[in-house]
């Protein structure tokens, strides 16, 4: 009777990790990395962006929302439906394949919308730019890696996220170490979860997070200097 109470909760235990790793991957899916990003540079210094509205921060979150969650979404919901792909989780490198070129194609379009020197009715913001460059050369990264192993997506957002917080440091008004230990801890539950849910072996983890945060790196620290656009 003992062992068979010890059973039940263990079995219990690991259910309840599983449900709270499933919770994790959906609230920071790999997709919402921009709408957070974004969300987190209007946050760190609203004297930065003074010059313009709650109109004007609500169009940025709504065209990076659609471009970089909704349409990849619809997407993939449309390779499902036409048996291009065997499972939404996208599980296998054959599947993410042309997830990848589409969402890619998706991210340009959003980087190319926030650059500076496109004539267009929404204003334009290099943070919000060199962001969504960053994510761009993740995914190519990722893209190109995928030919031979897989990477985690999930440690892939979080690792640009740390880099992008890290990188908004020098830009912010606020102390944001609180927020770097949060992001941290958080960052570690989301590869913890990939791990307890075996969607991905600890290199695959480990690799999203390197990906993730180099791009964000590259984007603010060595294409500035490329394209002569400066922060």
């Amino acid at each position: 009777m003992a062992s068979l109470v010890k059973v039940n909760s263990i079995n219990l235990y690991l259910f309840g990790m599983k449900t709270i790793a499933r919770i994790i991957s959906y609230l920071f899916h790999p997709l919402l990395f921009p709408t957070y990003g974004t969300l987190l540079i209007l946050l760190i210094n609203p004297n930065m962006f003074g010059h313009f509205g709650q109109r004007e921060h609500g169009t940025w979150l709504i065209i990076i929302f659609a471009l970089t969650f909704i349409f990849p979404v619809i997407w993939i919901l449309m390779m499902k439906g036409l048996d291009m792909i065997d499972s939404l989780k996208l599980e296998n490198s054959k599947d993410r394949i042309v997830p990848f070129i589409a969402t890619a194609t998706f991210y340009l379009w959003a980087t190319w919308m926030f650059k500076p020197d496109v004539h267009m009715k929404i204003p334009s913001n290099l943070l919000v730019f060199y962001m969504m460059m960053g994510a761009c050369i993740s995914i190519f990264i990722a893209f190109f890696i995928n030919i031979f192993t897989k990477v985690s997506l999930h440690t892939l957002g979080a690792g640009s996220l740390l880099g992008l917080l890290l990188t908004m440091i020098r830009y912010s008004t606020y102390d944001l170490r609180f927020i770097l230990i949060a992001s941290l801890f958080v960052a570690g539950a989301i590869g913890a979860s990939r791990l307890i849910l075996k969607s991905h072996t600890e290199r695959e983890v480990y690799m999203g997070y390197f990906i993730g945060f180099s791009g964000q790196f590259l984007a603010f620290s060595i294409i500035p200097r490329i394209i002569g656009l400066g922060i």
